[in-house]
């Protein structure tokens, strides 16, 4: 009976690549979590910045990885938003010297282009492949 359902033929179409990048968006998604719930303002002179940048983190990451998991045409997109968050995280790293964050932004980079391509990739092979 199960054979036949959507749901069936999508857990069959699933990769191995395809649920390993959904659970570690999802882990990243459970941290950014986390990191609201510390940077949550208790007192007034508490800032709300870093519990909005923790709020808007675990929200994409969460929202990339059910739309990997599910496979979505919009999960590349959503992927590419992710890493793009990680931009940030490098201008408090390094607050002064932008060269030393060359190697990590040239990383980002690449790792959002993979990703990007992978999942697009993914996506239209599954459609040519139910077509």
């Amino acid at each position: 009976m199960l054979k036949h359902s959507a749901y069936a033929r999508s857990s069959a179409d699933r990769s191995l690549g395809r649920t390993l990048l959904a659970a570690a968006l999802f882990v990243a998604g459970l941290v950014g979590v986390a990191a609201l719930w510390a940077a949550w303002p208790r007192t007034a002179s508490t800032s709300p910045l870093a519990a909005l940048f923790a709020s808007a983190w675990s929200c994409t990451y969460l929202v990339a990885a059910v739309l990997t998991w599910r496979g979505s045409h919009r999960a590349a997109p959503a992927f590419v938003a992710a890493m793009a968050l990680l931009l940030p995280v490098f201008s408090l790293i390094f607050p002064g010297n932008w060269m030393l964050a060359v190697a990590p932004l040239t990383m980002t980079v690449i790792v959002g282009l993979l990703g990007y391509r992978y999942l697009h990739r993914g996506r239209r092979h599954g459609a040519e492949r139910t077509a």
